[in-house]
């Protein structure tokens, strides 16, 4: 199979979570992780979201690449699609411990940024939260930017995710207590 030709189909044939099951049948994994960290802002983006769905298939099968998701994220200028599926990615898995404060600084550029689409800025928050879970004093510090947010940022999906996401700070702060 052809994964570059299949990525760069026209939209309304290309489909993610059909074409991960064929990338992990075929064991061309590998060939997809080269093309998400391509310059080519179209190629990189559906690649990374393909891995998205690889990973929600078989988390282990990009769990080698975490470090090299997480460095790209240095790299300027990215594709708003490769950033909301790396973040999408770091929802359900766990951060390398060497990379979570790299994590929550990069989550907390992205949440402060009014301009940043409400996908990254929704996934980064949850990022945050998963990595601070553990450590009170960064869901305190969370719960302020979140409590902030809830009263000057009017879209109806940002205001869902804060509401929710303040309740699960709330839950976790009396259960460590």
């Amino acid at each position: 199979m052809k994964i570059k030709e299949e990525l760069l189909a026209e939209i309304r044939v290309f489909k993610a979570p059909e074409l991960a099951k064929q990338i992990l049948k075929s064991h061309q994994i590998t060939e997809l992780i080269k093309l998400a960290l391509e310059k080519d802002p179209l190629l990189s983006s559906r690649a990374m979201w393909v891995l998205s769905h690889c990973s929600d298939i078989d988390p282990s099968c990009v769990k080698p690449y975490y470090s090299t998701f997480i460095l790209n994220l240095k790299n300027k200028p990215l594709h708003n699609g490769v950033i909301r599926s790396t973040l999408r990615l770091f929802q359900e898995q766990d951060v390398p411990t060497k990379h979570q404060s790299f994590m929550i600084d990069k989550c907390y550029e992205y949440v402060k940024n009014p301009s940043e689409a409400i996908a990254i800025r929704s996934f980064a928050i949850t990022v945050i939260y998963q990595i601070s879970k553990p450590y009170p004093e960064l869901l305190h510090e969370l719960k302020l930017l979140l409590t902030h947010l809830s009263t000057n940022d009017g879209s109806p999906g940002m205001k869902s995710k804060l509401k929710k996401t303040l309740g699960l700070i709330e839950k976790d702060i009396r259960r460590i207590k």
